[in-house]
């Protein structure tokens, strides 16, 4: 693995569990929606902009996201 690779793998990981804890859902739940929704594909696609803010603004815009496509989070 690339450390670029690396680094985007480690950027879901922190995702998914600060969705987790935004969302209270349990993690098992976020990784089958972030896998049914394609945000792992949008991290690994956009990594290079999301890296540049925190974690925090990343799931922001991760919300967006779900919202656009039609996803509830609550």
């Amino acid at each position: 693995m690339s450390p670029r690779q690396s680094d985007i793998a480690d950027m879901k990981c922190w995702l998914l569990r600060l969705a987790q804890r935004r969302w209270r859902m349990p993690a098992v739940r976020v990784a089958q929606l972030f896998s049914e929704a394609g945000v792992y594909d949008y991290v690994t696609e956009l990594y290079d902009l999301l890296h540049l803010s925190s974690y925090e603004r990343a799931l922001d815009d991760i919300e967006t996201y779900l919202t656009a496509k039609g996803y509830s989070l609550c």
